[in-house]
């Protein structure tokens, strides 16, 4: 009978270790739970991002104003008959 007993309690405590410090323990399941939580708000700013570049590319290969704001802006450019007046503060 003891022999029963201690065979069942070693086998219980190998099952408890593995539950709570082995793989696939609790621990390990909640540490994956963050990871996951973080790569899924990443994922969303990365979404975000990518819808705002798809439609700047429609923009952009939709017609010509797109194309002329980026080259007044990065370009300084103008068109012709048009004044350029700088401001210095």
């Amino acid at each position: 009978m003891k022999l029963i007993i201690a065979i069942l309690a070693v086998l219980f405590i190998s099952l408890q270790y593995k539950l709570w410090a082995g793989e696939g323990s609790v621990a390990n399941a909640w540490h994956l739970g963050q990871k996951i939580a973080m790569q899924t708000e990443k994922n969303s700013l990365l979404a975000r991002r990518n819808q705002m570049l798809e439609a700047e590319v429609k923009d952009l290969k939709k017609g010509m104003k797109a194309v002329e704001e980026r080259a007044r802006i990065e370009l300084g450019m103008i068109k012709k008959g048009e004044t350029f007046y700088q401001v210095i503060e």
